[in-house]
């Protein structure tokens, strides 16, 4: 959906130069990965456990067959980007290992954007949208949601520089109705 990665994108592009390469892991359909590669210049490759039949094929691609591990060496790509990764990963040492995945791979920066609902209300839309919009890839759902602080004092625990931290309420697709925060860390 091409507002989704306009609205997105515009939070995450600046974080980003021209020439970088960057793991999109958890990829999708990667057309996230083409709107930044197309707008910033970087060289992105995608990664992901379920290979999407509408991935777009013009970027390289790994497939996983690990939910915690991606068969690269430590620091192969300048940046790694999660986006809506973590809540889709059931249990959150889960999610850790995961994020300690991404570290290990990322030469300098990690950049995760997340749904961090910050009420009853907010979750259940959440939910609600986050079912519906996953439910035509079979993607797993089981809302493993955290808080701001929450993220914030998990990147603390591994010593990573938190450069840039936003909040706000995405109007695509979900028509503001909870919200989401990219997170930019460095090594």
């Amino acid at each position: 959906m091409f507002l989704r990665e306009n609205e997105e994108g515009r939070r995450i592009a600046p974080h980003l130069r021209s020439g970088q390469t960057m793991l999109d892991l958890g990829a999708g359909t990667g057309f996230m990965a083409r709107w930044l590669r197309d707008r910033t210049g970087v060289r992105p490759t995608l990664c992901d456990l379920v290979d999407y039949g509408n991935r777009d094929r013009s970027m390289p691609f790994i497939h996983q067959t690990d939910p915690s591990r991606v068969p690269v060496q430590d620091r192969s790509f300048d940046v790694v980007l999660l986006m809506f990764v973590f809540h889709h990963i059931e249990r959150w040492e889960n999610q850790e290992r995961l994020l300690d995945e991404a570290v290990r791979i990322a030469a300098g920066r990690v950049i995760v954007a997340e749904d961090t609902p910050v009420s009853r209300l907010d979750r259940a839309f959440n939910v609600a949208w986050d079912w519906l919009l996953n439910l035509r890839h079979g993607v797993p759902t089981p809302f493993t949601f955290r808080t701001v602080d929450g993220w914030l004092e998990l990147f603390r625990a591994r010593e990573l520089n938190v450069a840039h931290v936003e909040t706000y309420r995405p109007v695509w697709p979900t028509l503001g109705t909870y919200h989401h925060t990219v997170f930019v860390l460095d090594r």
